[in-house]
Parts: C-alpha cells; sequence; structure tokens
C-alpha cells in the first residue's frame, strides 16, 4: 500500500556468556606478617571482656581455705552459724576424720560409718588418699557432731561446774543411741543417724530431756 513504512526489526539483547566450566579466580588478601599480628592480637585481648567465674566454683583448695571449725570440736560444730557449717561440709571433711570421731564415741570406724550409711570401702579409700569426703558424706558426719554439741551445750548451760568437766556428751550420746527409745517406738535412736530429717528428731527428743536429765 502506498505510503505504508514497513517497522524497522529491534535488535535482539545480547546473551549472556555461556559458563566455561573454570572457576572464576578470586583475588588473594595480602598475606599479614608475624609482627602484624602480634599487635592485632594484643589490640584483640586489650578489648576482649573480663572472664566472670561462677560463684558455685571453687577454685581455692580446701588446704588453702579457712575452715570455720574442726568437726571434732563438737560443741563449735553445734554453735556454729549455717554458713559455717555449709562451708565445712562443701569443702569436704577429711576422710581420716571419721576414724576419730568413732574412737571419740568409744565405736569402731565401721560401726560409724553403718550408722551414717557410708561405704566402708570408700572412706577407707579417702582415707587412705588423703581425700575428703563428699558434701553429703560430711553433711552425716556434721550433722552427729551437733549432737553431742548440743549436749555439751545443756550441761555448760546447768551451771554445775563438776559436772561440766567430768561429763563425757560423746559417751553419753552413744549409750542413748544405742538402747531402744519409747519416745521412737523402742526403735534404737542409732537407725535415725543416716538422715537430716532423723538426726532433727533426736534433736528435738534431746532438747525435750534437758531438765534433769543429766543429773
Amino acid at each position: 500500500m502506498a505510503g505504508r513504512t514497513e517497522p524497522k526489526a529491534t535488535a535482539s539483547p545480547p546473551r549472556a556468556p555461556r559458563p566455561t566450566g573454570k572457576p572464576i579466580a578470586r583475588k588473594s588478601r595480602p598475606a599479614v606478617s608475624k609482627g602484624k599480628a602480634k599487635v592485632i592480637a594484643k589490640k584483640m585481648a586489650f578489648h576482649a571482656p573480663p572472664v566472670v567465674k561462677s560463684p558455685g566454683r571453687r577454685t581455692t583448695p580446701p588446704e588453702v581455705m579457712q575452715i570455720p571449725f574442726d568437726v571434732l570440736d563438737f560443741r563449735r560444730a553445734y554453735s556454729a552459724s549455717p554458713i559455717d557449717r555449709m562451708v565445712v561440709i562443701r569443702t569436704g571433711i577429711p576422710a581420716t576424720s571419721v576414724n576419730k570421731v568413732a574412737k571419740r564415741f568409744n565405736i569402731t570406724q565401721e560401726e560409724l560409718m553403718a550408722r551414717l550409711g557410708m561405704s566402708k570401702s570408700t572412706i577407707s579409700r579417702k582415707a587412705k588418699e588423703g581425700g575428703r569426703l563428699t558434701p553429703e558424706q560430711s553433711e552425716r558426719l556434721v550433722g552427729m557432731a551437733k549432737l553431742v554439741g548440743q549436749v555439751e551445750a545443756i550441761i555448760e548451760e546447768s551451771g554445775d561446774p563438776e559436772t561440766s568437766g567430768e561429763f563425757n556428751a560423746a559417751a553419753w550420746l552413744e549409750d542413748w543411741l544405742s538402747h531402744p527409745n519409747p519416745a521412737l517406738g523402742n526403735v534404737l535412736p542409732s537407725t535415725y543417724l543416716d538422715t537430716h530429717e532423723g538426726r532433727e528428731v533426736l534433736s528435738r527428743l534431746i532438747a525435750q530431756m534437758q531438765s534433769g536429765a543429766y543429773a
């Protein structure tokens, strides 16, 4: 048709080059000299946050720590604050103290361990190695020491110096533990020593017997 112009063909966009399968080379970073690396390490250490130690983690060995009292000091074990007793328990009482406490009661170490529910082989091994009791074992030994200290405190409060000087609280407690008690259904009080609640029951009974019990 006259006067009609044909549309011009548009050029197609260029195609992306096909991958050749060769990896694209990356520019390598310049190597850091040893001297510069040390400087960077010092700066990082300087700006590093302080290390916070867990409050429950013991960092000081038991030999260096200040132990509030010795478990053989029965009176102190009874009158000490709960915090001091907790420190002794968590630190761990030397395993050799089990035999020393048994001698104060005039009983064998095996008998004392049986009362407190301790393993004979474990305690003997720890004693030979110079080790310490676990917190659970230490708590039982401290609990027994508290009972003797309670009896000693009652005698001291009685105001009789002659009785206080001659009275053997550990021997008295041993005799009391070894006889059936009517308040416990004629059960031996010594069978209550292996639990915290059982020792609390014995402590209350001793407190109830305070009046005229040691004449």
